[in-house]
């Protein structure tokens, strides 16, 4: 039998996550993260194929910049950071004959090639669904780089025939933080017509 204390506990309890998860709502406007009251703001991105909620600190990479970090061939399309460019958020598109349109199908084989480059990890996958109908699949996953842990998340979406696919970065220090902000960010994609 429940006493009159553990109930009170579980209220409070519930009380303190429904503010933490209210204080963390990027549609807002803002969120905490590592700390700091971040900004948020609905951006147009990729020459205004689509927007959605990002800091108002992240700006595109500068060309040069995005050959130097990701490798003169091979590198995202868009690439969106903050001014230390340790958190940052990638776009590429690929044509979907490349890879089908089947979305449960692209999450298998994306979650296969995943495991096959980094066989010592635990990849927690989704797919969420936007406002718009819009199916967004995600993959999160620790991945260390040189002597840095980060947090790596990989997502693709279906727009106008094209899969464009992203990936997210930021110190594994600050996982905690961003993890619902990622998926809050990932389900605020909008198409723009």
């Amino acid at each position: 039998m429940k006493s009159y204390a553990e109930d009170m506990v579980k209220i409070i309890n519930q009380e303190k996550k429904r503010k933490e998860l209210q204080k963390n709502d990027i549609n807002r406007g803002y969120a905490e993260i590592f700390y700091n009251i971040i900004k948020f703001e609905r951006k147009k991105l990729c020459h205004g194929e689509f927007s959605m909620m990002l800091p108002v600190f992240f700006d595109s990479m500068k060309e040069h910049t995005i050959a130097l970090k990701y490798g003169a061939e091979d590198h995202p399309d868009f690439v969106y950071t903050n001014e230390e460019m340790d958190i940052n958020i990638t776009f590429s598109f690929l044509d979907c004959e490349q890879i089908g349109t089947d979305i449960l199908k692209v999450q298998q084989e994306m979650e296969q090639d995943i495991k096959e480059m980094n066989t010592d990890i635990t990849i927690e996958k989704a797919i969420l669904n936007t406002k718009q109908n819009l199916s967004v699949i995600q993959f999160l996953f620790p991945l260390q780089i040189e002597n840095d842990a980060i947090l790596e998340v990989i997502f693709l979406f279906l727009i106008n025939h094209n899969w464009v696919i992203g990936t997210f970065h930021c110190p594994f220090t600050q996982k905690r933080d961003w993890i619902n902000i990622i998926k809050q960010m990932l389900l605020s994609i909008q198409i723009e017509n």
